[in-house]
């Protein structure tokens, strides 16, 4: 089963993704760690006892894609081929760590706390500015990458296991001298690939639909020609701003904040100063006397000082900015005064003032309207969750979202015809991407017609919604759909045509014909490739289709599947080099070899641990075909 998802994963277009594992810290710094709630829900990934529910499963894809999402845009469309490529990979990842898990204890192997210390301590991404390991820089990366410390705990443990259980055995593979020759050899020959294209995009069709193949359409795909559930939906939000309307702060709470928050409504006085540095006194009073005699501050600077018009020019500065040597008399120099030449553990000073800015201070009644703006946002983030479960307890004794919106103060928003595509049919522009989203969607979905729903959070708030009509799925009549119905046989149609057409040439090919001839036999188009190297393609073909075109034998045809189109390649000429390879290009080579090796190495040993336990997959429901 292990080898079979392995080598399923490299048929997906999406392979490319990269889909990221964090590593996971909580019982090290005693922090509560994440707890995943399986409920109800059947196992869909059992290693012997060692099973996830399709609730964890759910959540870790939901994870899986917004990762995929951070690293390609908000915008990545998730489609099909994409999403099996997660879905396969999820499978892989925890099957492999299921099976891990088992073998770690069947061998008594185990991971110190400590030794996870001393790994985590030494990752720069830890660190602080002065190269000591900052918890707090820990837990905002984990934070910002929506990963809880125990998660970064039990997958460095996974990791350091695969090390010594599987990256460690094979670590030390060599690769035997004759294949290394033969990989030389491919790598440095070219060959020219003669090939046809079948797409059924361009197949003609010569007849039309008949009325009986409409009817067993309609009925074979019936599942495309029904209407979904739709629900009609009444919703109210509260936004902080709301709830921070009902909150009034007292006056001894304002001035509190006042007095300690004072430098925000204050501004210091800034001066624009100008300074040069000097080893010792006699050097300062040579460049005072300068000054003195009318001498430009920046020229005395760079021909006595040795500095430029950057190290000289200090800035706007506020007198806390300055050493406490010099900020008292830099502050009480007039405008242009000259302040010096002054001592500090620097050396010896000569600064000019070069402009001041005049301090100001918010006067206190503006001030403490801000204050209390502010105070009304905190207490909303901290009261908002007693809020909301007194707006819950209120709908549960059975009072109407309507007198919960008027009591709050808030509109009730209409969404119709609302499906679990997050589609409807009409929705407030306001709030188009709650109504989008999958927690609306979700609870939505979840409750009776009538019934007030628990509060969602949203982006700047929270939300209640209530079910005021439900539409079930219903098939559509076959006059709605026919236009559908055509368009799906033309489809199936030209697919199958397309397939015939593939079978008849590859038939042909394989009992010896020619491929030239075949061609125009079936008056297909014959392309002919530049002669390439295994390391270039043709047609936007993958590196796996180029490995496996170079491992046939000339003349031999290979059917290959790109997306629909089908294309038929055989090697018309083989074109061997005599150049001998560089020792840069014979290392490149020898690493990929041993890359290749050591991966099948380590999936064959995951394979042959794997057999020793009672593995299960339940495809369909993890969205996957049996």
């Amino acid at each position: 089963m292990m080898n079979k998802l392995a080598k399923a994963q490299k048929s997906w277009v999406s392979k490319s993704i990269l889909i990221l594992t964090a590593l996971s810290f909580m019982s090290l710094f005693g922090v509560s760690g994440y707890i995943v709630s399986a409920g109800k829900n059947k196992p869909v990934i059992k290693v012997d006892d060692i099973t996830i529910s399709q609730a964890q499963f759910a959540q870790m894809f939901d994870h899986e894609q917004q990762m995929a999402r951070n690293l390609f845009g908000d915008n990545m469309e998730i489609n099909d081929n994409i999403r099996n490529a997660l879905l396969q990979g999820l499978v892989q990842r925890e099957l492999t760590n299921a099976v891990m898990e088992r073998t770690a204890e069947k061998y008594n192997v185990s991971i110190s706390d400590d030794l996870v210390r001393k790994i985590i301590y030494s990752q720069a991404e830890f660190m602080d500015a002065s190269g000591n390991f900052s918890l707090e820089k820990l837990r905002r990366v984990l934070s910002a990458s929506g990963w809880t410390e125990q998660k970064y705990i039990d997958a460095l443990k996974r990791d350091i296991i695969k090390q010594q259980l599987i990256q460690n055995p094979v670590a030390n593979m060599n690769v035997p001298q004759v294949m290394l020759e033969k990989a030389a050899q491919i790598e440095n020959q070219k060959r020219v690939f003669k090939y046809i294209k079948v797409d059924p995009a361009k197949v003609k069709i010569d007849r039309q639909i008949s009325d009986e193949e409409i009817e067993q359409y309609y009925q074979d795909f019936s599942t495309n020609f029904t209407a979904p559930e739709k629900r009609d939906v009444s919703f109210i939000v509260l936004s902080f701003d709301d709830i921070a309307a009902q909150i009034r702060p007292d006056d001894a709470e304002a001035e509190a904040y006042y007095k300690e928050n004072i430098s925000q409504f204050e501004t210091p006085e800034t001066r624009d100063v100008l300074q040069m540095v000097f080893d010792s006194k006699e050097e300062a009073d040579k460049a005072d006397a300068a000054l003195k005699e009318g001498k430009d501050f920046y020229a005395v600077a760079e021909s006595l000082a040795k500095q430029d018009k950057e190290a000289t020019d200090l800035g706007y500065v506020a007198k806390d900015m300055l050493l406490a040597d010099l900020a008292e008399d830099v502050f009480s120099a007039p405008k242009g005064g000259i302040v010096g030449p002054v001592k500090s553990e620097m050396g010896w000073h000569l600064m000019k003032v070069a402009n001041i800015k005049a301090g100001s201070k918010v006067d206190k009644s503006k001030a403490k309207e801000q204050i209390v703006q502010i105070l009304k946002k905190e207490k909303a983030y901290n009261d908002a969750y007693e809020i909301t479960a007194a707006i819950e307890d209120k709908a549960g004794s059975g009072i109407s979202l309507e007198d919960i919106a008027k009591e709050l103060n808030v509109r009730i928003y209409k969404v119709s015809g609302l499906g679990e595509d997050g589609n409807a049919g009409k929705a407030p522009e306001a709030f188009k991407n709650l109504t989008k989203s999958p927690d609306f969607i979700d609870t939505a979905f979840s409750y009776n017609t009538g019934e007030i729903s628990q509060m969602i959070e949203t982006d700047d708030g929270f939300a209640a919604l209530r079910v005021d009509n439900i539409i079930d799925a219903h098939p559509l009549a076959i006059d709605q759909v026919k236009g559908d119905i055509e368009k799906l046989w033309e489809v199936n149609e030209r697919s199958a045509i397309a397939q015939e057409i593939v079978n008849d040439v590859m038939h042909d090919l394989e009992n010896g014909d020619n491929i030239t001839d075949t061609a125009a036999r079936f008056s297909l188009k014959l392309n002919t490739s530049k002669p390439i190297k295994r390391s270039e393609n043709f047609e936007g073909l993958t590196t796996m289709n180029m490995i496996e075109l170079f491992q046939e034998n000339e003349g031999t045809p290979k059917l290959i599947n790109q997306d629909d189109v089908k294309i038929i390649a055989v090697t018309d000429k083989i074109i061997k080099s005599q150049a001998k390879l560089s020792e840069v290009q014979t290392d490149t080579i020898k690493r990929a070899v041993k890359l290749d090796l050591t991966q099948d190495m380590a999936n064959q040993l995951v394979d042959s641990f794997s057999r020793d336990y009672d593995v299960r997959v339940k495809y369909r429901l993890l969205g996957l075909a049996d």
